[in-house]
């Protein structure tokens, strides 16, 4: 069962700072595991509540769901610079699999080794979400349409209330 959880390895028995197995290995309701496992409860409870309240609309909220993790897997991503939004950050992964972001394009760079590590680019929100680079105009095309919409004097609860 994947979780999405790194847990803690336990301590072999010469290095653990409390000698007693018996109170370092008991399971309470507040251990790693059982709170990974209600976070992971939580991860489902989250998804049946966005699938009811969009009936018919399933493969959005799925999209949601994984638009969220994705963004929470960006956000722990290494950078030596502090995250700014309406920046577009380039995602790079070593051999090694160490990711991080940089504020330079492959062809910034000028180092083939640096084309061969990039993934992608993303433009970091005002709500802390990350948009790729290849769907910024959609979303700046979608954000000026509901400014627009929401902005409409006949939307004005006094043209309702006559």
């Amino acid at each position: 069962l994947h979780i999405g959880v790194e847990l803690v390895a336990a301590r072999d028995a010469e290095t653990r700072l409390v000698v007693s197995s018996r109170e370092t290995d008991r399971a309470t309701a507040d251990d790693l595991v059982a709170l990974a496992q209600q976070l992971s409860s939580a991860r489902y409870l989250e998804e049946g509540v966005v699938c009811l309240l969009l009936p018919g609309e399933e493969t959005s909220a799925i999209r949601v769901l994984e638009d969220a993790q994705r963004d929470e897997e960006l956000h722990s991503v290494a950078c030596n610079m502090q995250k700014q939004p309406g920046r577009v950050y380039h995602l790079y992964e070593r051999s090694d699999g160490y990711r991080y972001f940089s504020l330079l394009s492959p062809d910034e760079w000028g180092k083939e080794e640096k084309r061969k590590e990039y993934v992608a680019s993303y433009r970091l929100e005002p709500d802390r979400s990350w948009t790729p680079t290849s769907e910024i105009v959609k979303r700046d095309i979608q954000f000026r349409s509901l400014d627009a919409f929401l902005h409409q004097p006949s939307l004005k609860l006094e043209h309702f209330l006559t």
